[in-house]
């Protein structure tokens, strides 16, 4: 059990020790939108004109909004040709985020591709700075606020959802993390690909995205359903 936890205590149930109640409060009263980003890694020769070598690409977004009336809603982008994909990603982004409402994330990872954009597509930049200031990085609120003994030391997205959300275990999803996705992302692009796989590859990417902000709605309710009150 880390530090943060021997220190900070405040309430302990069987399901967990809340540390402190401030966040709980805080999330309750923001919009609970998840947005999840995963990304190509470009080949050492860049494959597109622009990007530098061995830079990322972001090629995928998701979604899951959830609405006061308790209403979810999914909204997702992949980019379908071989093609350098920040712009079509980041005006699909924008369009499908909207402009109001909290932005649940997981950890820095989305944070760096914003801020990477902003720099890339200057022409953005007002309107992607805006989506930096709605983020709230729901992983950092865990680490700080919650701790499970089934964690065992790991605030990772992969070790919390299923302990905390036992039906959403990894083992289901055909791709289980950011590098299979990317290779398997090369693979649909590849024009000897068979057009029957790159469908399968496809719904298989959508299904990864999807699970982790499907995951990222699901933490939030069982711990406002848990400690909430």
């Amino acid at each position: 059990m880390g530090h943060e936890v021997g220190k900070l205590a405040t309430r302990v149930y069987p399901g967990g020790i809340l540390i402190g109640e401030d966040h709980l409060h805080h999330q309750q009263a923001v919009q609970s939108t998840r947005t999840g980003l995963d990304d190509l890694s470009v080949p050492a020769i860049p494959r597109y004109a622009y990007p530098r070598p061995s830079q990322s690409l972001p090629f995928q977004w998701s979604d899951h909004v959830f609405f006061e009336d308790g209403t979810l809603e999914h909204r997702k982008y992949l980019c379908n040709e071989d093609k350098d994909p920040r712009e079509e990603f980041t005006t699909t982004l924008l369009e499908g985020l909207e402009k109001g409402g909290g932005i649940f994330i997981y950890g820095s990872y989305e944070n760096e591709i914003i801020t990477r954009l902003v720099e890339e597509l200057p022409h953005h930049r007002r309107e992607l700075l805006a989506l930096l200031d709605r983020f709230r990085d729901l992983h950092a609120g865990i680490r700080k606020y919650f701790y499970h003994p089934e964690f065992q030391g790991s605030f990772s997205l992969k070790t919390v959802l299923p302990v905390l959300v036992p039906t959403m275990k990894y083992e289901r999803p055909a791709i289980q993390e950011g590098n299979m996705a990317s290779l398997e992302y090369l693979c649909m692009l590849d024009p000897s690909t068979s057009p029957k796989e790159r469908e399968r590859i496809k719904a298989d990417l959508l299904a990864y995205c999807g699970h982790d902000t499907l995951g990222m709605v699901k933490i939030r309710k069982e711990l406002l359903g848990r400690f909430g009150k």
